[in-house]
């Protein structure tokens, strides 16, 4: 076979060339640590590698999703703990009130504290997450929950809403736990009632209804679960001229019996159907306050009407029996918000420990995923360099043959 001299020159500048680029390919590998550059050097590997990118990064969401939370279920359980502690701590002063060796000033010293335990309760259910948000609210996040609704009654403004949090592919947990199902929605002992007034009111200063007492259960039993609402008339309808109220059946606007247009004074008791409450202040014509009947009593209702009771009534046998009925009811009342209480926190254990195994699983698969990623597109500097080195040797042999077959001439033989 005849070779010519550039065929010659051509071959060897070639096989140069490509051991030249096999030296780079494994120079640019041991340099970036990643076997290729580009998805077109190993197609099906780049498609993997994706994949697997975007599980990680999906996976880094739903852990961060789960440090959120547990940081959120951490507080909530914590106030909790606080809460108990309070409702603890007034059962020991209800009992402490039911003695009936106490006097009416015994039992206002008490009252004293249980109204500062209100207010430190207040607090709690107030609680902001870092993020500056009510925790007891549901969607109201930016709405204050529980706020004092005047006469020692106290108004629930948040909602019912349960946020879900996305923590794995099909895995969803609550992020918090409404106010209104853990601290309102407490079964009472007897039937009860809630006092509210009437947001559209205009008497300045507005006037404000007691939280109230049931000082007859069994008539109150009859009227429920009856509502009423008491109703300010114009001052023009008593002779001569002056604030008067006619309190109303809600369902069909009747009048209770001997309480239509009634004289007005503020913080006077008003009573009907086993039922007393006070309203104080200034109320103008059209200002109503609300009587509903309820089977539930809150735990800021109980310590506040625990407080109004233990002042309002005096040392006389209808008010000790009164007292006594009180506490025996308000140790009822708080043990069902124990048990209250301590239902949600079973609820948050459980969800802190979903939360944890999920963070844990996604640890592991995080470890495998990593694990076959690096398989994929990583290098092995060992096999690298000694590829190199081969590669090296190749070409250095390379070039030193050319060199020695381009010196080659038929004219240094003539």
């Amino acid at each position: 076979m005849r070779i010519s001299t550039i065929e010659t020159f051509n071959r060897g500048l070639s096989n140069i060339q490509r051991v030249t680029a096999a030296v780079a390919d494994s120079q640019n590998q041991i340099s970036t640590g990643r076997k290729f550059d580009s998805p077109s050097d190993d197609p099906v590997a780049a498609t993997r590698i994706l994949q697997i990118n975007q599980e990680l990064a999906i996976r880094s969401q739903y852990k961060r999703n789960i440090t959120s939370v547990t940081n959120r279920l951490s507080l909530e359980e914590a106030v909790l703990v606080g809460v108990g502690d309070i409702l603890q701590r007034i059962r020991e002063i209800s009992i402490q009130a039911g003695a009936g060796s106490l006097s009416q000033q015994d039992r206002a010293f008490l009252a004293e504290e249980v109204d500062v335990r209100t207010d430190e309760m207040l607090g709690l259910l107030n609680t902001k997450d870092s993020n500056g948000e009510f925790i007891f609210a549901g969607y109201k996040g930016g709405t204050q929950p529980f706020v004092d609704g005047g006469g020692g009654g106290y108004k629930f403004q948040g909602d019912e809403g349960e946020r879900l949090v996305q923590i794995g592919a099909t895995t969803f947990i609550s992020s918090r736990d409404s106010g209104k199902q853990i601290f309102e929605v407490i079964e009472a002992r007897d039937n009860t009632f809630i006092t509210s007034n009437n947001p559209r009111n205009t008497g300045l200063p507005q006037a404000s209804i007691s939280v109230g007492q049931v000082i007859d259960q069994a008539a109150f039993d009859l009227f429920y679960p009856g509502d009423a609402y008491i109703e300010f008339n114009p001052v023009d309808d008593l002779s001569p001229p002056q604030q008067n109220y006619t309190v109303r059946r809600m369902a069909d606007n009747r009048v209770i019996e001997g309480l239509e247009k009634e004289p007005y004074i503020s913080g006077e008791t008003i009573d009907f159907s086993g039922i007393s409450v006070r309203v104080s202040g200034n109320a103008d014509p059209g200002d109503s306050f609300v009587i509903e009947s309820s089977k539930n009593q809150s735990i800021l209702t109980t310590m506040s009407r625990m407080v109004d009771g233990l002042r309002q009534f005096d040392d006389t046998r209808e008010g000790r029996e009164f007292v006594a009925d009180l506490v025996a009811a308000s140790i009822t009342n708080l043990d069902n918000a124990q048990t209250n209480l301590l239902e949600t926190r079973s609820s948050l254990g459980a969800r802190l420990n979903t939360l944890e195994s999920t963070l844990n699983l996604h640890e592991e698969i995080d470890i495998v995923s990593r694990v076959v990623l690096s398989e994929l597109q990583d290098v092995d500097f060992a096999e690298a360099v000694s590829r190199l080195s081969l590669e090296t040797f190749i070409l250095e042999a390379a070039q030193q043959s050319f060199a020695r077959i381009a010196n080659l001439s038929l004219f240094k033989f003539l």
